[in-house]
This record gives C-alpha cells, structure tokens and sequence, in this order.
C-alpha cells in the first residue's frame, strides 16, 4: 500500500497549507497549524482534523497536517501521542534484546525448530511495536497516510496474535501432531479472514474487522480446553504449570480491551490525561506487558518439553 499523500481538508480539496501562510515554505512544514514564525501549534479536539476526532474526551494535545519531516520531528515533542509512540519504541527494544538473549546467549540446548519458533515469535512481536509506532508517528500527515498505517498497525497485531497462537498450539500439542496440524490450519485460515477484511475492494466495517479481531482472540479458548483434555485434565504436570499461564494471559488482554474501548479513565477526567495517562496509552503499555508474558510461557513451554519430552502426558 502506497503511504504517500497530500494534506487535504475535510472535504477532500487541495492542502490546507496553500493558503494559510504567506511563507509556502512555512506552510509546506504543518500548514496552516503554525504560529507566525512557522512553529506548529498544538490543536484542540474540535481544531483537529476530523479523521483524528475518534475520542471526545481527549481535548488538547493534537497534531495536524504535518510535512513527513514534522512528523518525525514530533515525535521528541510533548503531544497526546507522545507516550503512545515510545512506549512502543521501548518495547521494539525489548524484544529485540530478548531476541538476542534467547537465541544467542540463552545456554539451552534447543531445537533449531525451538529457536525457530522463539525466533519468529519475537520478530512478530517486533514488527508490531515498530508498525504502532510508525502508525502513531505519521497519523497526523493526513487522512490517506492515516489509513494506510492504521492497515499496518493492525496488521502488525495480526501478526502478534498469529505468534501467540502458532507457538501456543505448537507447544501445547507437541505430541499430538494431528490436532497440532488442525488448530495450526484454523488459526491461519482466521489470520488469512482478518487480512482480507482490510483489503479496500472487500469494503469491511470497522466494525467487522473490530469483530473479527475479538472473535479469533477468543477462539483460543476452544484449543486450550481441548489441550486440558487431552493431557488428561488439570492433574496433569503440564497442565497445571501452563494453564494459569494462558488464564493470566486472557485476563491481562481483557483488561486492555476493556480499557481500550470504555476509554477510560479519560471519560471520567475530560481534559485531564490529554498527555500522560489516558485509555490508549494504558493499551500500549498492556500490550507490551502481554507479550512479554506470553514470551516467558513460551520459554517454560520449550523447558518443559525438553526436560520431560512425550513421557509426561499420561
């Protein structure tokens, strides 16, 4: 998908820039957002564009219209975006140490297929702090390149939620090979569903892609039920160390979504956590915070396995 675009007003004319300074250079940094030395200004909910009015109770702190050179230059100024975009910059760097960690200092003696599967987890993990970030970066260039690293951002958590399942069920049915095929099939025909819903000809609501985006995160329940069965209950060794792991896993994202959508706290502090402390911000920290745990189950999986095998299952 093509990111490049031009500012345009809300009906969709020629860049607002043109005619909101007498300096073109000036305008041609954040168009008509600027003082009279060409400085951006920050703007208000209701002096945002109106592609960045989704949450009425965030009122201060926007961006508008920026030059692709201003955007970048935003991300070291104190915005409502601030902290969404280096929270996940920090988390980029988090995975990328314990990409390093695992596979090159990490003193195991796993698979190749082990390493893979660590490997590919964290590489997922990382695309998607990276496409956030990015996302959060460019939302304010305009309407067109707003959309088009939303598709990215989204995919980027696609991804994320793709590796979580793959290296859960992989894992999980390590020694049952054809429900490992099964759940590892359905999972990527749903993975394959959500990335079509984004393709523009498909003509998918927010609503739907919202959708499937919660129906395939609950779907992991059906295998980890299955799992707990299959391994002969919650007796099982195995059992007994993963499942919290995985409940604990749910409950963390649940209180991410919840967050997410109620937007909260800043419906009840309008105004008040416009910089530091609203809904998405608690999201992005969450996040980060669900897959680094889902990272430390994944090593207790690959530990396990090792160290007991097939022998365990009874």
């Amino acid at each position: 998908m093509d990111c490049n675009g031009n500012s345009k007003d809300a009906d969709g004319g020629s860049s607002l820039a043109s005619s909101a300074m007498s300096s073109p250079a000036k305008a041609a940094r954040c168009g008509p957002f600027c003082d009279g030395k060409g400085r951006p200004l920050l703007l208000t909910y209701n002096e945002a564009p109106p592609y960045l009015q989704f949450n009425p109770f965030i009122l201060s702190g926007y961006r508008g219209y920026l030059s692709t050179k201003m955007c970048i230059e935003s991300v070291f100024w104190w915005t409502n975006e601030t902290i969404n975009i280096w929270s996940h910059i920090f988390g980029w760097m988090l995975f990328l140490g314990l990409t390093l960690y695992d596979l090159l200092l990490l003193n195991f003696h796993a698979s190749t297929v082990d390493k893979a599967i660590v490997g590919g987890l964290l590489i997922c993990f990382q695309a998607c702090m990276i496409l956030s970030s990015l996302y959060h970066t460019f939302s304010c260039r305009s309407e067109k390149v707003y959309d088009c690293f939303l598709t990215y951002d989204l995919f980027g958590i696609s991804l994320s939620l793709l590796a979580i399942y793959m290296s859960g069920i992989y894992y999980a049915f390590w020694c049952h090979k054809a429900w490992q095929t099964f759940y590892l099939t359905t999972v990527g025909l749903i993975f394959g569903l959500a990335m079509s819903l984004h393709v523009p000809r498909v003509g998918a609501s927010a609503n739907m892609k919202l959708f499937t985006f919660v129906g395939w995160a609950a779907y992991g329940v059906v295998p980890t039920f299955h799992w707990t069965v299959v391994m002969g209950g919650l007796d099982n060794p195995m059992v007994q160390l993963l499942l919290p792991r995985v409940m604990g896993m749910y409950a963390i994202s649940g209180v991410a979504f919840l967050i997410y959508v109620t937007k909260f706290p800043e419906r009840l502090l309008n105004g008040s956590v416009d910089y530091l402390g609203h809904s998405h911000q608690w999201w992005h920290l969450l996040v980060v915070l669900a897959l680094y745990y889902w990272h430390n189950t994944g090593i207790q999986y690959v530990e396990y396995r090792m160290n007991h095998g097939c022998g365990y299952n009874g």
